[in-house]
């Protein structure tokens, strides 16, 4: 990957996260006008600044240097279906303490259920 897609990859998180360059400023504690070089590709950035940038776009480091073909591949199990899929990522961005309160919900009532994994009828 070179710093020109590494550099778009930054912009696309901040823009599907829905953010303005304004507020990852203000997040960052930098100038607006430093946002908008590292996005560029003018301004190098570095691992710290990456690392809180990942966070608070909720997205993993990894993400940014790995080229995703999001237009024609499903690759998720939970992907095929559209309220499973609404689900794992809200699920996904809900905060460590939520995310944890569902997750025992869930295994609460499939016990419930008497669900068993390794049963092949299901």
């Amino acid at each position: 990957m070179d710093r020109k897609k590494f550099c778009q990859k930054l912009k696309r998180a901040r823009v599907e996260t829905g953010l303005k360059q304004e507020e990852v400023a203000k997040y960052m504690n930098l100038p607006v006008s430093a946002i908008s070089v590292i996005e560029s590709g003018t301004r190098k950035i570095d691992v710290f600044e990456l690392i809180k940038l990942a966070e608070f776009y909720n997205k993993p480091v990894e993400w940014f240097f790995h080229e995703h073909n999001f237009n024609n591949q499903r690759r998720r199990w939970y992907d095929l279906d559209p309220i499973l899929s609404e689900a794992v990522e809200t699920l996904r961005m809900a905060p460590t303490k939520l995310q944890r309160s569902a997750a025992y919900g869930i295994l609460g009532f499939l016990k419930q259920e008497n669900f068993d994994p390794n049963d092949q009828n299901y």
